[in-house]
């Protein structure tokens, strides 16, 4: 919309009060730029009260021109003043930190950014819980400009727990917030700084080397153990890293050895090799981690080496000096995720001396990675040993095969007991599932994403663990369900007792993990599994829960149980089944009455909770309420 029209008779009205309203009648320039607004006026409401007000001082009646022509100036700068904008000739730049990905400003009212805001300028431990609570409730106060900048700088907040958990949420800022966490960045600085420098390490790795190279001279020693930790991504920084091993001191010196170990060139094989032959039992500790060849091949030929010492010695591992044999558990525990030829060919001469664990080692290192080597040294010592190496197999065949190949080779461990007779007398091997169900333990099925899947952490940043997400491609055959829904392994005594608020054992735990809602039949299936459960045993919350989601009906005499499994009342994991029954109040009364009887003479601590819970269920209060 062209206002220039509404812009001179502002002038002109302005000019107009200047010189004197009683000359207005005589002023044609102030008459024409009125008119002029006469097409406005018939457009837009409020154009049209400006057109009426303006022709009206204009006019010989108008008895108060004073007013009016003030009222008229008013209202026109208040039109203008929303129509405003701002324009300036030249190339747009970008303001630091603009790429964030979720924009500059957020619309939101001062009044609830306000104790955020004090909050972050305070100081003392309460602040925490402002802030904490505020990022849990309204989460866009945080994708505001100011308060990002805010975060940065409370990486140095004197409340070390403040500090912690916003550089958590900086973190899941991704790229975005590398502008905000690099301006006004001081190498000479102290906590602050180095934070600044693990949440750079962990969101962008190698692509800010140029940056931690730049910042290591300058840095101060708080600074520079993070940026010696950062140089590990790029092999160009071998040199670089070779001299601060030779010049640093203390914890900056361990962070460089620590990247060190992570290079693959020459020089550094070299001068890991030297240290081996100096301080084996100092060197293994930074090589554990490494996944180099050269450093697989050097832990493999000093493990060999000790091997061959320890059969001369003719002595057990337990004869051993208390040295001699940390150090040869030392070695095998820096075989972690290594798979070089030769390391590959030990895993059967350490099985003779430390069998539980090279199956243990052999598992964490598939975990990781499925190197072509491994996998077939796990073939073959599963079939030398057997079910010992089963959980490293089925991992293998899980990720490789397809998912009715992996249920033919492997459902035999989990079927009727006659049929496993039968397979013992075949193949002379012990059937122990256990493997399986170790691995199963770990995966789960996610229904949004519709497939099955594994995670692990990986300890790579001092921000935090990094969580790896392994999916089964294949999926799981649905012939396993009826398997493992009527085992009776179910109630072995090797299934620990889940932790409170989850399962009773870790059985029915891996079970959960697994349901999968879009199956038919097996919601059915799995209401059944978790309802005998509960009553052989007694309910815990988590079988209320899953049996609602099975949609579940019958819950009468379930509470009731507990009195019967139990010689103590544990009045917390009442509530909460209280809290999960999906039961009127009045019904839930009723259950805790049968509770009390059950419990009869066994337990007295905690009956008076329960009674009282009982008369305010019967009164209409929630059970959350209780």
């Amino acid at each position: 919309m062209n206002l220039s029209v509404v812009y001179e008779l502002r002038d002109r009205l302005k000019t107009a009060a200047v010189a004197g309203t009683g000359l207005i009648e005589e002023d044609f320039r102030l008459k024409r730029a009125v008119e002029q607004m006469a097409p406005l006026g018939k457009a837009s409401p409020v154009f049209g009260r400006i057109y009426q007000m303006a022709r009206k001082i204009t006019q010989p009646d108008c008895g108060s021109r004073e007013e009016m022509v003030l009222d008229t100036l008013s209202l026109l700068d208040a039109v203008l003043c929303t129509q405003g904008s701002l324009l300036k000739e030249g190339e747009w730049e970008e303001i630091p930190g603009g790429d964030t990905k979720d924009g500059l400003c957020v619309n939101i009212p001062y009044r609830q950014m306000a104790p955020v805001l004090e909050a972050f300028r305070g100081t003392g431990s309460g602040r925490y819980a402002v802030i904490r609570d505020a990022h849990e409730a309204q989460p866009e106060i945080f994708k505001d400009f100011r308060i990002k900048n805010l975060c940065v700088k409370a990486l140095g907040d004197s409340y070390g727990d403040l500090a912690d958990m916003v550089a958590h949420w900086l973190l899941d800022e991704g790229r975005g917030i590398l502008p905000l966490l690099k301006q006004g960045f001081d190498p000479a600085g102290r906590r602050d700084m180095a934070r600044r420098v693990e949440i750079i390490d962990a969101i962008a790795g190698g692509d800010e080397n140029g940056f931690y190279v730049e910042m290591f001279p300058k840095a101060s020693k708080e600074v520079k153990e993070p940026l010696a930790r950062a140089l590990r991504h790029c092999e160009a920084n071998e040199d670089l890293l070779l001299d601060l091993v030779k010049s640093e001191k203390g914890k900056v010196k361990e962070e460089a050895l620590w990247s060190l170990a992570r290079m693959n060139g020459e020089k550094a094989r070299e001068f890991w090799k030297k240290q081996m032959g100096k301080k084996p039992e100092k060197a293994v500790n930074y090589l554990q981690n490494s996944r180099t060849m050269w450093a697989s091949d050097l832990i493999a030929e000093y493990l060999i080496q000790w091997l061959d010492t320890f059969k001369e010695s003719g002595l057990s591992l337990k004869q051993l000096k208390d040295e001699d044999r940390q150090r040869i558990y030392d070695l095998w525990r820096a075989a972690l995720g290594k798979s070089s030829p030769q390391m590959c060919a030990c895993y059967k001469r350490v099985y003779q001396v430390l069998p539980k664990e090279t199956a243990e080692r052999l598992w964490e290192s598939l975990m990781e990675e499925q190197p072509a080597g491994l996998c077939q040294t796990a073939e073959e010592l599963y079939d030398a040993y057997g079910d010992e190496f089963l959980q490293s197999v089925f991992w293998i065949d899980l990720l490789t095969k397809s998912a009715g190949e992996v249920y033919d080779r492997f459902s035999p461990y989990l079927r009727p007991e006659e049929l496993l007779d039968a397979i013992k007398q075949i193949g002379g091997k012990k059937k122990d599932p256990m493997g399986i169900y170790q691995v199963l333990m770990r995966v789960s099925y996610e229904e949004k994403e519709g497939s099955y899947v594994v995670y692990r952490e990986s300890w790579e940043s001092p921000i935090r663990y990094r969580t790896v997400v392994t999916r089964l491609e294949a999926g799981l055959d649905p012939r396993w369900y009826p398997l493992l829904l009527k085992s009776k392994d179910r109630f072995n005594a090797r299934f620990r007792k889940q932790v409170r608020n989850s399962f009773d054992n870790s059985y029915d735990a891996m079970v959960a993990g697994l349901f999968r809602p879009d199956k038919e039949g097996l919601k059915e299936a799995y209401g059944n599994y978790f309802y005998l459960g509960a009553r052989h045993r007694g309910p815990v919350a988590a079988d209320i829960r899953m049996l609602k989601k099975c949609g579940w009906k019958d819950y009468k005499g379930l509470l009731a149980l507990m009195g019967k499994k139990n010689d103590h009342i544990a009045t917390y994991g009442i509530r909460e089944l209280l809290c999960e029954l999906p039961l009127a109040s009045e019904e839930l009364a009723g259950e805790l009455e049968s509770l009390i009887k059950s419990y009869g003479k066994k337990a007295k601590i905690g009956v008076g909770v329960l009674e009282m819970w009982c008369e305010k269920l019967k009164s209409g209060v929630l059970a959350r309420d209780l």
